[in-house]
């Protein structure tokens, strides 16, 4: 794991908690994706330092792997899916939801989540994709709800797809090389495929939420951390809202960041749309979520709204 030390205001304790000047430091666990970008720039910009918090930003595990990492302490906020979160309240784990990330949104230049097909192939929407070989991030997890109800909510029978896991650049390669029929991606694998042919069916996260602007990247926080910081979920939201703004407010820099971070192409990065950064927690997304969770047998009953989400 790296660690990246973007310093507010420095304080004197230990590793978590109140430093010396009464600053509460922050590991936060991320990807190195866009979806974390709005907090780098956040911290660059001094939003966090003004609301008395000192990130440690740490390249590390994020979603179900970055759980025990917030229970033990080796990080205090984490990025992830919305899935992760809510199976581990389920599972009794003291977990919480403190904040939005990143949201959908309609561009002239594409979704952020498409379903590709090849230039050629007979598959013209979801429904098409029955008896058909996808390719999806992850099973028994988000990527897969969103595939399913899809092509159920087009007529299809989601059950009559053969959903495989494979890493998104691994599914680019697969879907190039003719090994799978469709493949369910995000931006900016989605454009250089689009750049080279290839065709966008569908954004199956909107059709999923029946919202276009859904958002179900997240952070969350122990329950425990929130105990013992009062104030910390809303002094985490108010500088992430600014900084989300910010990010919002300044595309070049916000693709700059996500160049330097994931090492993209810059050229391609400039022809891809960027999501719509939002500190706001999209409750509605993470009820139908909860509902997925249930509907598909990863859980027998989700938790309330009000056990995954802090206040």
């Amino acid at each position: 794991m790296t660690a990246l030390v973007m310093t507010g205001c420095a304080g004197d304790g230990g590793d978590a908690g109140e430093g010396g000047d009464g600053t509460v430091e922050i590991t936060a666990g991320v990807a190195a994706s866009q979806s974390s970008t709005a907090l780098l720039l956040g911290v660059e910009q001094g939003f966090f330092e003004e609301e008395g918090l000192d990130v440690t930003i740490d390249y590390s595990a994020t979603g179900s792997g970055a759980i025990s990492q917030l229970i033990n302490g080796q990080m205090h906020v984490a990025l992830g899916a919305v899935s992760p979160a809510i199976s581990a309240v389920a599972e009794g784990i003291p977990v919480q939801i403190v904040s939005g990330s990143v949201n959908d949104r309609e561009d002239p230049a594409g979704t952020q989540y498409q379903t590709m097909v090849a230039g050629d192939s007979d598959i013209e929407t979801f429904s098409d994709l029955e008896g058909k070989t996808v390719a999806v991030n992850s099973l028994s997890c988000c990527w897969e709800f969103w595939l399913r109800e899809a092509v159920e909510k087009d007529g299809g029978d989601p059950d009559a797809v053969q959903l495989v896991q494979l890493p998104f650049a691994d599914a680019v390669t697969a879907l190039r090389q003719g090994e799978v029929d469709a493949i369910s991606t995000a931006q900016p694998f989605a454009t250089s495929l689009r750049q080279d042919g290839f065709r966008d069916i569908g954004d199956s996260a909107a059709v999923a939420f029946d919202n276009p602007e859904a958002g179900f990247t997240v952070f969350y926080m122990s329950e425990q951390f929130i105990a013992d910081n009062p104030g910390i979920v809303e002094r985490w939201r108010a500088a992430l809202e600014r900084s989300s703004e910010y990010a919002n407010e300044h595309p070049e820099e916000t693709r700059a960041q996500i160049v330097e971070q994931t090492g993209v192409d810059a050229e391609l990065m400039e022809s891809a749309p960027l999501p719509l950064y939002s500190a706001e927690i999209d409750v509605a997304s993470v009820e139908a979520e909860a509902g997925f969770l249930e509907k598909y047998g990863v859980l027998d009953s989700a938790p309330e709204i009000d056990e995954i989400v802090a206040p």
